[in-house]
């Protein structure tokens, strides 16, 4: 039962603000501020950027959501996918000597996920991402307001994020963390490759490995960036659970893979020649 007590705290944690981002959601669809947002989308890359480096999970899972919901752009959504480090920054800034790293980490991840949504949207604009959106009466009972809805919708989410979490630890106990790290550690050079698939694991579990990896000098600081690239928690399972396009969903998660794998090596060889 002690394995599962990480996940199931994990998931609590990340309650409040789903609860307070589920509220949000539920008043902008009762009113014509999403339009408003609309409006401002470029600025979506740079605002998804500054929010997915904050070390929340669920702002990746809500930002799958708002894509479904066409409150933001594709490039915002992969922008907040790209940002985000999961756990990775809490393990990084326990650690006084890698401070210097820590605030690069973070400066790189800003300015690769901000300039990779913006080229995204430009690439892939669609003039009816930009329409007026008329909202229609649903039957969730948001006509009774919006507390009781953000409450439902809040629950149903945690719930996704309490079993995904609970399975993977489950799975990744059995697979074991060492099993990991002996792929990661094999060729230096492939580092950037691997790292980024393990980023896509759906939970703290992947972005903690290589952290801590990379704390114990095991892994580049360029393959580090790779693997937390592409680590946005839970939000790539919420991105397929909710997308009913899994083609758009695929092809935006693949981007993110080539944006990781191009950054990690460019960082990777920056690091060993010059």
């Amino acid at each position: 039962m002690e394995i599962l007590l990480e996940p199931i705290e994990e998931s609590v944690m990340t309650l409040p603000l789903l609860f307070l981002a589920c509220l949000l959601i539920e008043y902008l669809s009762n009113k014509n501020i999403i339009n408003k947002v609309m409006e401002y989308g470029r600025l979506g890359p740079a605002i998804g950027a500054i929010v997915g480096c904050i070390p929340q999970c669920g702002f990746s899972v809500m930002a799958a959501k708002l894509l479904v919901m066409n409150v933001i752009t594709s490039g915002t959504l992969l922008s907040v996918f790209i940002a985000t480090s999961d756990e990775a920054l809490s393990v990084l800034v326990i650690h006084p000597e890698l401070w210097e790293m820590f605030i690069l980490l973070i400066v790189l991840k800003i300015v690769i996920a901000t300039v990779s949504g913006w080229l995204y949207d430009h690439l892939h604009r669609n003039k009816k991402d930009y329409e007026y959106i008329q909202i229609a009466p649903c039957d969730c009972g948001c006509q009774d307001g919006i507390l009781i809805p953000a409450v439902r919708h809040a629950l149903k989410i945690f719930a996704f994020i309490l079993l995904t979490n609970i399975i993977l630890t489950l799975l990744i106990g059995w697979i074991g963390e060492e099993t990991f790290i002996r792929i990661l550690d094999t060729n230096i050079f492939l580092q950037p490759f691997v790292a980024g698939l393990v980023g896509f694991i759906p939970n703290c579990a992947g972005s903690v490995i290589l952290t801590q990896l990379f704390v114990s000098g095991g892994l580049t600081f360029g393959a580090l960036l790779a693997g937390l690239t592409t680590s946005a928690g839970v939000g790539t399972f919420a991105l397929l659970t909710y997308m009913e396009d899994k083609k758009r969903a695929l092809r935006l998660l693949a981007t993110s893979y080539v944006i990781a794998i191009i950054s990690g090596y460019i960082v990777m060889l920056v690091e060993l020649y010059v």
